[in-house]
């Protein structure tokens, strides 16, 4: 049994800017945040059922948004009631 050594030697590498794991991450998000909402904008554009139901959603918002404006409107009305909580 014999015993060799080995010739390699190592060398320090250190990326550039570009080549860091956070640069790249921070260039893929910034193409890809673009062509997501270009094919969400795409699809709600197209299928009427998908329209549909985002409209429904932003009423349903504007439904409860004026609600909760009344609710803190008449809030005043409670400040003095206890009701059950005693």
């Amino acid at each position: 049994m014999s015993t060799s050594s080995s010739n390699i030697t190592q060398s320090l590498y250190s990326p550039s800017d570009a080549e860091t794991s956070q640069a790249i991450t921070t260039a893929r998000l910034q193409n890809f945040k673009p062509s997501l909402c270009s094919t969400i904008e795409m699809i709600e554009e197209s299928d009427p059922i998908i329209r549909s139901h985002i409209e429904a959603h932003r009423k349903r918002l504007e439904a409860l948004r004026k609600e909760l404006d009344y609710i803190k409107s008449t809030e005043w009305e409670f400040e003095n009631d206890k009701g059950f909580l005693q």
